[in-house]
């Protein structure tokens, strides 16, 4: 097989080569390109314009800088037709001479028909870019632009993709972070910025990048891929993220300033933002009047205090208490959380292109955004064994209950750069371009928790059912400072790095099959990921306390009597609280109090570590054909990984001591084909039919794959990964029908079908001492490992309406509506399990919006819905961890001064919604998180 695909792409090679050899000299003469710019009145770019050739079926859609090409054409007279939603269509007269690469900018004017009497604000002017993209691409994506992801209070990345139909967010810090598309797992998406894939560098090794990571400000614009042309990288069932920087685009320069301030209600502490943008074009000529020379360079900083409140109760066992309910669930582990946090992100982006001629270019690109967090968490535990626990009189009480008082000091730093360097030229009629890209990824995490521990007590709690279930005692376990002595410190300090470098080729030839337009397109790419994860050997340990009880105990170091009266959205208390720099002064002084112990640390140390690259060699071939109304997209991706694994398979005896550390090398290749076929056809000038049917794959997560196992102590949890994981496969069909309105709005509708083979999902389960040998450990821990499922089938519905409600009278001219909705299905086999629904897959989401202007004022309400969706899959549906379905409000008003300045207000999360997930039924709480809403208002300055 190795063999068959070298092969395979020496060929492409030499048709590459052989093909730009033999045209050059052939047509290099005798054919000619007319290239430019569709720009507005004021000299912005045009993105997703159609621009044809008038009485045949050749023509291209304008690229996200206003660019156009239109390639092998015989001298002669041209009429150039553009059309551009929200705009007049324009007819261009051109004459064009043998081997000329003639240059013409088009500029077209605003339309008065169907936005009469409305204010075209900037809101308007997003969409017209966005549609106009979408209308026009030859597959099916939704396209936010940077004027539409302005419309909403979203400062980064998954925010403002979580308004786009199929798209569901994990959120962080009260922040959207990661995202999932159509029900699937994150792991199924790819995240790319322009065009390549950047490397996840969360801690359990998943491939999807936070996206929490990544201002939205530093962007032009954002895809979301749903059918993958031959193209794109094949490894993305669920589709891919496209995140694109931005351009210079005009002669003159462009400035862009937005700063603003607020306030967040959780931890009272303010917030501030502040975001500008640079550029413009240089060194115009006859040949080139857009310039040879573009540079633009964009920043964004955002700082903000926040936090979160939480209860979360992730450890419930069975347990007959003879009462004649039978054996119920019973809540093990009780744990408040207080947590304040700094957050810093920073994003900046500088692109370089360069003109030599008007067919050849190149493009640099240096991009870099960071994250950091600095945190303090206060934690309290309350654990009643159960087997010693009893009911009666309705109270379930233990004479051996252990209460927790904890604090932790965290910082987390995570950071990715992005560099590419890309271009394009023609050799005759023949198009190549390419390119070179580098992204690194780091997370650099700090953390010490250092915990106070009591002896047995006497613990009872009467209800557990609910959202705010306490054990409590005649002790007061919770504020009750003499019964807790200093316990234990745990350094969680880790750093996963994430490498990507691609390499890739393409040819395109034009040519014609009677009076039709086609082009045929192939390429070759290469790229090497190589992902890391490690403990620092200086700062990792596990150390407990071995003092006099009097030195150790708590009482020597009270904090705040009352962390929080109104922890939890006014339900609990909190309590007392441990005294952070006292307790981690006591063990920066008394280094001799505390044993460290040696043999938990090289544990630590050992079980944490991989190193894996991935190299991937592609090629594809893909032919595209315009028949009239109807365009044909059909062609073959082929794959083949060669994969590389070390980690360290680490055995323990019955004491947790280590007893062997053997590294472990694991080496494979597997080869993937991936065909390819998709159809648009126009029914009407505004109405477009599309469908595709293809093929894709994910690759497992890199923790998921290596053998190792992962312990922590003060969280009673076991990581075991899984080396005979398999890539899931994927069949996906795909159609769509699209109505697009002269108001500048659409409503489409839209019905997906995936069989996903081989799905990864992840367990979880409560060990008793028989799931491996050794497992007689670790009591009551929580045992988490991925595993391959059967078949899983996955069906949808996207609904999408956008639209301008121009035809009211007078003012309610104003009125816009922003909506859609998608329903998801499916059915999965997994652990002995049948027709369970796929982990991840939501049933329901939603979104919608509903904007007023006049003369200059925004107001805007907008509406999200995620619905429920398992998380975690436990041994039956009573044990599955469920994330509930969950709604957000937020509001945003602007008001346009001029034509440059801009003063707004915005409200996030105003009715305060927390996030929750049960245990199998929604009585059985697991965790409920409220992060409360914040507020920010500023100005916007365009020049």
């Amino acid at each position: 097989m190795k063999r068959i695909i070298s092969t395979y792409l020496m060929w492409i090679s030499a048709v590459i080569i052989s093909a730009a050899a033999i045209s050059l000299p052939a047509h290099a003469q005798t054919v000619g390109n007319i290239r430019g710019k569709v720009i507005d009145e004021r000299g912005g770019a045009l993105p997703g314009a159609s621009v044809k050739i008038k009485g045949t079926n050749k023509g291209v859609s304008t690229s996200t800088t206003g660019d156009f090409q239109l390639n092998d054409l015989k001298p002669g007279s041209y009429v150039i037709s553009v059309f551009y939603m929200g705009f007049d269509p324009v007819e261009t007269n051109i004459e064009l001479q043998a081997g000329q690469t003639l240059v013409r900018n088009i500029k077209l004017t605003g339309s008065t028909i169907g936005l009469k009497g409305v204010t075209v604000s900037a809101v308007i002017e997003g969409q017209q870019k966005a549609l106009n993209q979408q209308r026009n691409a030859d597959n099916i994506k939704q396209v936010i632009s940077a004027d539409l992801m302005s419309r909403f209070p979203d400062l980064n990345v998954a925010e403002s993709l979580q308004r786009l139909p199929g798209v569901t967010i994990g959120r962080e810090q009260g922040e959207g972070s990661t995202v999932q598309l159509r029900g699937t797992p994150g792991g199924y998406t790819n995240i790319n910025i322009n065009g390549e894939q950047i490397m996840g560098t969360q801690e359990e090794g998943q491939r999807n990048a936070q996206l929490d990571l990544i201002p939205a400000n530093v962007l032009s614009s954002m895809e979301v891929i749903k059918t993958l042309t031959p193209d794109l990288d094949g490894d993305a069932i669920a589709g891919a993220i496209n995140l694109k920087t931005p351009t210079a685009i005009s002669m003159k320069p462009q400035l862009s300033v937005d700063l603003g301030g607020g306030y967040n209600q959780l931890r009272n502490k303010a917030n501030g933002t502040g975001n500008i943008s640079v550029g413009r074009r240089f060194a115009a000529t006859e040949a080139l009047p857009n310039g040879k020379l573009g540079i633009t360079v964009t920043g964004s900083y955002y700082k903000t205090n926040n936090g979160y409140d939480e209860i979360n109760a992730q450890q419930w066992q069975l347990k007959d208490f003879e009462d004649g309910k039978g054996t119920i669930y019973f809540p093990t582990d009780i744990r408040l959380v207080y947590l304040e946090n700094e957050r810093t992100r920073m994003g900046a982006t500088t692109t370089i292109d360069y003109s030599f001629n008007p067919t050849t270019s190149i493009v640099a690109n240096v991009t870099f955004n960071s994250l950091d967090n600095d945190a303090t968490r206060y934690r309290k535990r309350t654990r009643m064994q159960t087997s010693r626990t009893e009911f009666a009189d309705g109270v379930y009480t233990t004479p051996r209950g252990r209460g927790y008082n904890e604090v932790l000091d965290r910082q987390m730093d995570n950071n990715n750069l992005n560099m590419s360097l890309e271009g394009e030229t023609m050799l005759g009629k023949v198009k190549l371009d390419g390119g070179i890209f580098f992204t690194t990824s780091r997370f650099d995490q700090e953390a010490y928790a250092y915990n106070y521990v009591t002896g047995n007590v006497p613990m009872t709690i009467s209800e557990i059912s609910g959202d705010y279930i306490q054990a409590t005692g005649e002790t007061d376990p919770k504020n009750n400072a003499s019964l807790y002595t200093y316990n234990t410190i745990e350094a969680n300090n880790f750093t996963t790095e994430g490498r990507n470098f691609v390499a890739r080729l393409n040819m395109t030839l034009p040519y014609k099959i009677g009076s039709n337009y086609a082009s045929f397109k192939m390429g070759v790419k290469t790229k090497r990921m190589h992902n890391k994860r490690f403990r620092p050997v200086s700062s990792t340990f596990v150390a407990n306390y071995a003092g006099a009880a009097e030195d150790g105990s708590l009482n020597n170091f009270r904090g705040d009597e009352e962390v929080s009266a109104d922890f939890l959205d006014n339900n609990l208390s909190f309590g007392l609280g441990v005294n952070k720099a006292a307790t981690m002064n006591f063990y920066a002084n008394n280094p001799g109090m505390f044993n460290t112990s040696t043999n938990l640390t090289q544990v630590s140390i050992d079980s944490y570590f991989y190193d894996a690259i991935e190299n991937v060699t592609a090629g594809y071939v893909m032919n595209r054909i315009q028949f009239n109304k109807f365009m044909l997209l059909g062609g073959l991706r082929v794959e083949r990984t060669g994969v590389d694994y070390d980690a360290k398979l680490v055995n323990q005896d019955a004491d947790g001591n280590l007893t062997s550390s053997v590294p472990v090398n694991s080496k494979y290749s597997y080869t993937k084909f991936l065909p390819n076929l998709q159809g648009k056809y126009d029914i009407a000038k505004n109405t477009v039919m599309r469908g595709a049917v293809s093929f894709g794959y994910s690759r497992p997560n890199f923790n998921d794959l290596v053998p190792s196992r992962v312990i922590s102590i003060l969280n009673a949890t076991l990581t075991d990964g899984n080396p005979d994981l398999e890539p899931a496969f994927a069949t996906n069909y795909d159609i769509s029908i699209e109505q697009y309105l002269s108001n500048l709005g659409i409503l489409s509708v839209g019905a997906f079908y995936k069989n996903v083979e081989k799905f990864q999902y992840n367990s979880v389960i409560t060990l008793t001492g028989n799931e491996f040998p050794g497992a007689d450990a670790y009591p009551d821990y929580l045992y988490y490992k991925t595993y391959n499922g059967d078949v899983a089938k996955v069906l949808g519905v996207e609904l999408n309406a956008q639209t301008n409600l121009t035809f009211l009278p007078g003012v309610l001219k104003g009125i816009s509506v922003y909506a859609n909705y998608t329903y998801t299905h499916s059915r999965a086999d997994a652990q002995n399990r049948k027709n369970l629904r796929l982990p991840g897959q939501a049933d329901h989401t939603a979104n919608g919006s509903l904007s007023y202007t006049l003369k200059g004022f925004t107001l805007q309400g907008n509406l999200n819905y995620n619905g429920a969706y398992t998380a975690t899959l436990g041994t039956d549906d009573a044990s599955d961890v469920v994330r509930a379905a969950r709604y957000q409000l937020d509001v945003n008003a602007s008001y346009r001064i001029n034509k440059r300045m801009t003063i707004y207000a915005e409200g996030v999360n105003l009715t305060n919604q927390p996030q929750v997930e049960y245990f199998g039924e929604r009585s059985r709480i697991y965790s409920k998180t409220f992060y409360d809403f914040s507020v920010r208002a500023g100005f916007k300055y365009r020049y």
